[in-house]
């Protein structure tokens, strides 16, 4: 049973992972009407909502590699999303503009995500290692105390869907609303958008069922 679940939880990350990368290559090769990029859409909408002292820059660091930068204060794009005019650019740049206005609004959730971080980071290094160390050596409560981290983990996940929910849906409106994609566009980045929240999901469930697994395997020691 144990090997069964571990195995749905490592399928059900890489399915999420071909899903948005299926829909990036997809979405990347189609042309908006306007020929905007996704700098420019960005900026613009940054523009729009007063937030002139976020700057666009662009990363290096590859492929969906696109964040917003709550320290920096800084919208980064890859270079594909930067400089091209795809659905998938201004769709991409348009989500991670909708965390730059999240943090500006002061969204109720990245408190409660900013208040659990160092504690999901501590746990996301050490969260699996003790708990294993508890399961082989039999002691119950470096197990349980593994096993909290691992939850701790979770929760951050759990707190991070509806952020990233609502950065796509304000992706959407400002889009629709700055005129930089038409109707039959709206519906295609609204697709792009959903397989990237799938990567999110996919990886809280992946959670919880390692952590079934888990419970498995100490039930099964006993």
């Amino acid at each position: 049973m144990e090997t069964i679940v571990y195995l749905i939880a490592i399928g059900l990350t890489f399915w999420a992972q071909y899903k948005v990368k299926g829909a990036y290559l997809h979405f990347s090769t189609v042309p908006t009407n306007n020929r905007m990029n996704g700098a420019t859409v960005a900026r613009r909408i940054l523009d729009a909502k007063g937030l002139y002292d976020v700057p666009v820059q662009m990363s290096q660091n590859g492929v969906l590699s696109d964040h917003f930068d709550p320290k920096a204060n800084t919208v980064n794009l890859s270079p594909k999303v930067y400089n091209e005019s795809s659905i998938a650019s201004v769709a991409v740049a348009a989500h991670e503009v909708g965390h730059a206005i999240q943090y500006a609004e002061k969204y109720s959730f990245i408190g409660l995500r900013n208040t659990l971080l160092p504690m999901a980071i501590i746990s996301g290094h050490m969260g699996w290692i003790v708990a294993f160390i508890g399961l082989i050596s039999g002691f119950d409560a470096i197990f349980y105390l593994g096993l909290a981290m691992l939850m701790v983990i979770a929760a951050f996940q759990f707190i991070t869907l509806p952020i990233e929910f609502d950065a796509s849906k304000r992706a959407l409106v400002n889009l629709e609303e700055g005129g930089f994609v038409d109707l039959d566009e709206r519906a295609d980045a609204k697709s792009m958008l959903s397989a990237a929240a799938m990567t999110y999901i996919a990886a809280f469930v992946a959670t919880l069922l390692q952590i079934y697994r888990l419970v498995l395997m100490s039930n099964r020691r006993r």
